[in-house]
Parts: C-alpha cells; structure tokens; sequence
C-alpha cells in the first residue's frame, strides 16, 4: 500500500481552518449564552471543551479520518497500515496535541514532523497513524459488452485475466505509457 504523507505546511494550514471555524462556533455559543447569565457561562465553557477536544476526534472517526479542514485540503488521518483511523487512535493522538503545542505554537509537534521522514508530530508516533494525501480513488472503465472475438491462439485463464484487466486500466493511461504496460 503506497501513500503519500502530506507534509507539515497543508496540516497547518487545515489545523488554521478548523481552528477558524471551531472560533465561530465558539463565538456564537458565547453571545448566545451571554444573555443566559450563568448558566451561559458554563454551557459556553462545556462547548469549548468540547470543540477542543471532540472535534477532531469526532470528525476523524465519522467522516473518513478528515476534519473538515483537512478534507479542505485534501488529507487525512490513517493508521500506519492504511486502514481508517479509529476511536482509540484519534483520541490518542489528539489529547497529545496538548503536548505537540509546547512549549509554544506547537514546537515539540513542528520538530517532530520536521525529524520524521513521514511528517508525524508526537500525536501520531504514539497512536500509530499518519496523515496523508486523500487521492481520489481511480475509476474502473466498464468495458463493453460486445461479442467476443477467438484469439488467434489459446490462452491461459491467467493471460485472459491480464488481457481484462489491462483493458480496464488502458483509458487511464496516457498514450506511451500504456504501450509500455502492453510491450508495443
């Protein structure tokens, strides 16, 4: 499985955008709860917390391991293995966030990235994930169906398959490319 991790400029700038739109949010809790007295105060600091900390979890684990700053960008968060990231993994490496941050402007998560040859703050060493470029998945052409034609010699199930699936794959091939993959 290749991925491509993404590097440190688009994670700070998808973590800038979510920390805009969570400052909205934010914002208007706190002037609606403004008029509530006390109670206003303490609903607004629970939805603080929560924008702090359940945000980015949350967002990781229901919407394909992107929040929606990284979706913005085109990336998100996978286990080192490729497979999507889960509850256990996202809170690990969110709640070190609060480490990655010190000691000023996430420094020790800076570093980290800068020393890691895939891009990983402190968060993502601990929790086993890697954030990476969300390639679009490729689209499988659907061949015609047409009346098949003898080749002028048998061939085997497994060149049969190699034939189909090249065939597949050919329009999504430049020109020299795919007569490299046939051997033209």
């Amino acid at each position: 499985l290749h991925v491509s991790p993404a590097g440190s400029v688009p994670r700070v700038i998808a973590f800038g955008l979510d920390l805009m739109i969570r400052a909205v949010i934010l914002l208007g809790v706190a002037v609606a709860g403004d008029a509530l007295g006390d109670f206003g105060i303490g609903f607004t600091m629970v939805v603080a917390f929560a924008l702090e900390w359940l945000y980015p979890v949350t967002f990781e684990v229901l919407n394909h391991g992107a929040t929606p700053g990284k979706r913005l960008l085109g990336i998100r968060v996978v286990h080192d293995n490729g497979v999507p990231v889960g509850w256990s993994g996202s809170m690990i490496r969110n709640l070190l966030r609060a480490v990655d941050f010190l000691p000023i402007g996430y420094g020790f998560g800076l570093v980290s990235m800068l020393c890691t040859a895939q891009f990983k703050r402190l968060g993502d060493l601990a929790a086993g994930t890697i954030v990476i470029y969300d390639d679009p998945p490729t689209k499988l052409v659907r061949l015609p169906e047409v009346e098949p034609a003898p080749p002028p010699w048998p061939l085997t199930p497994e060149e049969q398959k190699v034939l189909i699936e090249f065939a597949e794959r050919a329009g999504s091939l430049n020109e020299a490319r795919a007569a490299e993959v046939a051997g033209v």
